[in-house]
């Protein structure tokens, strides 16, 4: 079988992400390096991107998959893994189907990743499977307004237009803390915080959440 060619517009994405690397490392850096602070052993990173998270982890006591299923981030994720020390492992399945052992996990973690994966519940579905027992997912996202609000409608709108296009499938009304609480996971806490900052995009995914789930 014929492996999917990469779209044009997955190319222009890692390009686009590749150019906001230093200004989302700067936006989130005070919530990542409080969140990932302790993570250690295997772990397995969905949706990475361009690498932006290297910096948060320990390159001697971190063994680093990352799930990324658009081919263009690779080269990007390779130079930011070994301008980080890092040896990491790809693999090129999309969240809803991982190709990892059941309970072998240590930590998975995610970032602003949740909102454009096809189906959230078979994605956390895997993302809980993977985890060994007592394993942790460690989440930052941006998520759906929780009241009526001009906010809350457009996040309604906007994945009817152009902009799921542009954005890679991000639905910026999704419900992700609700859908990680009723996952099935033993212990599930978080923060909910309006994310500082400028420019539209920003403006409709202020709302965010950043903790973690026990498996």
């Amino acid at each position: 079988m014929n492996e999917r060619k990469t779209s044009n517009r997955e190319k222009l994405f890692a390009k686009f992400l590749a150019k906001e690397d230093e200004a989302s490392f700067e936006m989130h850096k005070n919530k990542k390096t409080e969140l990932f602070k302790d993570i250690s052993g295997t772990v397995v990173e969905i949706g990475p991107g361009t690498g932006v998270n290297f910096p948060f982890l320990n390159n001697q006591i971190v063994n680093w998959t990352g799930i990324e299923p658009n081919k263009a981030m690779h080269p990007f994720l390779v130079k930011n893994a070994n301008d980080h020390g890092f040896e990491i492992t790809i693999k090129n399945d999309r969240t809803e189907n991982i190709s990892i052992d059941s309970s072998s996990i240590d930590f998975v973690i995610s970032s602003e990743v949740l909102c454009s994966v096809n189906n959230l519940k078979q994605s956390l579905n895997e993302v809980r499977r993977i985890l060994k027992p007592g394993g942790k997912f460690l989440f930052l996202e941006h998520v759906a307004d929780n009241k009526v609000s001009f906010r809350r409608l457009i996040q309604k709108i906007v994945p009817l237009t152009p902009w799921r296009y542009f954005s890679d499938g991000c639905r910026p009304g999704r419900q992700i803390g609700k859908a990680i609480k009723e996952n099935g996971f033993h212990n599930v806490n978080y923060k909910r915080y309006m994310q500082a900052g400028k420019g539209i995009i920003l403006e409709i995914n202020r709302p965010h959440i950043y903790g973690l789930a026990i498996k």
